[in-house]
């Protein structure tokens, strides 16, 4: 298509927009419907996400395409898993875990040395 047939399409498409008749307004209602339904498709999809993981705030989900929302899920969870590892390593008891090992009580008293020796016999 060269340049003059665009612009007589484009001054054809303004005299009819100017005498009232509306060629495209199926068309661009149709469009506009399917905006809303992917609006609404998208917020299905957000709140599935959350719902399966309770953890990720919501304003972590962005996006307008659910290939983003997707790719944001995903960062998020990411996220929480690092948070996790982090807490866990944090609240890990520093003390290893059982008793303490039982040593030998040593004697006391002259007596007990005594016995302790014979004993050992």
């Amino acid at each position: 298509m060269n340049e003059d047939t665009t612009i007589e399409t484009a001054a054809a498409r303004v005299d009819t927009a100017e005498s009232g008749e509306r060629p495209l307004e199926p068309a661009i209602d149709a469009i506009d419907a399917a905006a809303e339904t992917n609006r609404d498709l998208l917020e299905r999809l957000r709140a599935a996400l959350l719902a399966a993981e309770p953890l990720i705030e919501p304003w972590l989900l962005t996006g307008e395409t659910a290939e983003e929302v997707e790719a944001s899920f995903a960062a998020a969870r990411d996220l929480v898993a690092r948070i996790r590892e982090a807490v866990r390593k944090e609240a890990a008891p520093a003390v290893p875990a059982g008793a303490p090992g039982r040593a030998a009580a040593s004697p006391h008293t002259t007596f007990e040395k005594i016995r302790a020796g014979l004993g050992e016999r």
